[in-house]
């Protein structure tokens, strides 16, 4: 098994691992008024306020400021407040400054500005409307006025549910507008490149039906907005005015991620090979947090959650490399770059869960490590799914030519076969009417059948204007035969006048049906009253003259016969003829049994 992939993309891959080894240790601090920004962070004083209670006169009065000698002011996630204070003096003759704090997950930031000519004051952070915001940017952005030669003391109290980071900068106005030209392109290539890929492979699903694309294409959207989400973009263009759902989504599109993700690997790795069985586990477990922690993002605090998702993420970056490398070792063709990709990925998680755990510092790299491997894992499991794409194609290629070659040195006897299996299964479909058709104790039609029968006869009947007849037939006192001889008895009864009826079948395109329990329903087309009348005497003198043979001896039934006969003035008329001859029948019921009414005799 070889991975082959282009000289430059080994480079790149190079250069990154050097990056993610060298540049968030060794990140040097610089002040460069030069051009047109100051970083604040270092050297900045800070205050914990462990009761979150303090106000600005109160601070100003304490002693116990420590100094921060961290490149970026940091402390994790915590519940306490904590304040800042630095001064600034302007010695250059630029009077419009911005004050910039670029982590735009922050809950709460109050900023006091303290100059000769009072106090000004600004509320940012993401639990504040995005319009109350005094300049519209994705971070936070404080304009401050400082003439030549004067000087400000400057507050800030930070409070927040998510990690406590404060990366400050004193950007000159003009220089400020002029250096977010790179980072605002390097986003949009971001969030393009990942448009792209995701609309490229839901074109693909929508043609194969593979629904390792439908996660893998879930997975890039959800990773775009978690992204988008933590440089707060999706707060600028997308919710602004949703400050409670603007924490929420990032753990919800987080979570996301970490689902779709082991959704991809299971349907993209799947195999039957022994170590599938504890990976299939694992990635139920997966798959049960992550969907529990989508519904905690809505029910608990941000803190308690991302607790959570954090450590996951790295677990699911462990999990998918060490499916990966299984997977390689299997030899498939896709598992290179499927395990370099969540190498990518693993290594740029990494890089920013220590940054938010305040084990890195924040740096440019540190930064966007979180872009540089997410992206580039995932166009490398793009390759992955072209890789896949290919294979299969190679595959079904190969099938199809050896199914040519079999259907050719075999078709005379597939034909034979083919011809065989149509007349077997004629025959059984045949069979399969019949029996569906049929009343399995009496052999006659059933219900089905006959509805469909007389469907079709009275639609026959009014267009040519020929009488139909209906008898409805119940056997007499046929509860007591099943009381007194038995259900077997009762079965017997049944059969036996079944018979009887049959045999006064006049013409083939006559119909007898048991219409239900011990009621039979004979239907005779093209017959008046009279004639149906006949039928009718037959079949009581027939049924009363025959004996049903029990193992016990024998005995004698009679029936009881309602039929009504004519010219049906409508196809739909099939209820109401059954209605009048089931009226009849119950007329003879009442007349003492074992006797025949028409319908128009007592209508």
């Amino acid at each position: 098994m070889h991975l082959r992939l282009p000289t430059s993309i080994w480079s790149l891959l190079v250069w990154l691992l050097c990056l993610l080894t060298g540049s968030a240790l060794a990140a040097p601090y610089e002040t460069s008024v030069a051009l047109g920004r100051i970083q604040l962070d270092k050297g900045v004083l800070y205050l914990e306020d462990v009761s979150t209670k303090l106000t600005l006169d109160e601070v100003r009065q304490r002693q116990d400021w420590k100094t921060s000698n961290s490149s970026t002011f940091s402390q994790g996630y915590n519940s306490s407040a904590w304040w800042l204070k630095l001064t600034v003096h302007n010695r250059e003759q630029r009077e419009n400054w911005l004050l910039e704090v670029s982590y735009p997950v922050l809950d709460h930031i109050d900023i006091y500005v303290l100059q000769e000519d009072g106090l000004q004051q600004f509320l940012l952070g993401d639990k504040q409307p995005f319009w109350s915001r005094p300049l519209q940017h994705h971070n936070f952005l404080a304009p401050l006025k400082l003439p030549e030669n004067t000087s400000a003391e400057i507050y800030l109290r930070v409070q927040s549910t998510s990690s406590v980071q404060v990366p400050m900068t004193l950007w000159d106005e003009q220089s400020f507008h002029t250096m977010q030209i790179a980072p605002t392109i390097m986003h949009g290539i971001y969030y393009g490149g990942l448009l792209i890929i995701a609309l490229y492979n839901l074109l693909i699903y929508f043609v194969l039906g593979e629904r390792a694309y439908l996660y893998y294409v879930s997975y890039i959207v959800s990773l775009a907005l978690f992204v988008s989400g933590l440089h707060g973009w999706s707060f600028m263009f997308l919710w602004p005015n949703a400050t409670q759902w603007n924490d929420q989504s990032v753990l919800v599109f987080l979570a996301c991620c970490i689902l779709f993700a082991v959704l991809f690997t299971r349907r993209f790795l799947a195999s039957e090979k022994p170590f599938q069985t504890w990976a299939s586990l694992l990635f139920y477990v997966f798959i049960a947090i992550c969907t529990g922690a989508i519904v905690a993002a809505f029910l608990t605090s941000y803190a308690h959650v991302i607790s959570v998702l954090v450590p996951l993420a790295v677990a699911a970056c462990l999990l998918g490399l060490t499916v990966g490398i299984v997977a390689c070792f299997e030899k498939r063709a896709s598992a290179p770059y499927y395990t370099l990709a969540w190498t990518m990925l693993f290594m740029g998680g990494i890089v920013i869960a220590f940054n938010k755990a305040n084990i890195l510092p924040s740096n440019l790299f540190t930064e966007y490590a979180l872009l540089i491997g997410s992206l580039l894992e995932v166009l490398l499991l793009s390759f992955a799914l072209a890789e896949r794409i290919n294979q299969e194609r190679s595959l079904r290629i190969q099938a199809q030519s050896i199914a040519l070659d079999t259907q050719k040195q075999a078709n005379d006897a597939l034909e034979q076969r083919v011809a065989e299996r149509t007349r077997e299964l004629e025959y059984a479909n045949k069979k399969l009417q019949e029996q569906s058709d049929t009343d399995q104790l009496t052999g006659l039609k059933n219900r089905r059948y006959l509805n469909q029968f007389l469907e079709s006869e009275f639609a026959r009947s009014n267009r040519y204007q020929h009488s139909i007849a209906i008898l409805m037939i119940d056997i007499d006192h046929f509860k007591s035969v099943n009381d007194n001889y038995g259900h077997l008895a009762g079965d017997l009864c049944l059969k036996t006048v079944a018979e009887q009826i049959s045999q006064c079948n006049r013409e083939p395109t006559d119909l007898v049906a048991r219409y239900g329990g011990e009621e039979f329903c004979f239907v005779l087309p093209e017959t008046t009253a009279t004639g149906a009348q006949v039928v009718a005497e037959r079949i009581l003198r027939q049924i009363e003259n025959t004996a049903v043979t029990l193992k016990s001896g024998s005995l004698r039934v009679t029936c009881s016969i309602g039929f009504y006969a004519s010219i049906p003035t409508s196809a739909k008329e099939v209820n109401t003829f059954i209605d009048r001859a089931d009226a009849a029948l119950y007329h003879s019921k009442q007349n003492g049994r074992n006797c025949l009414t028409n319908f128009t005799d007592i209508a």
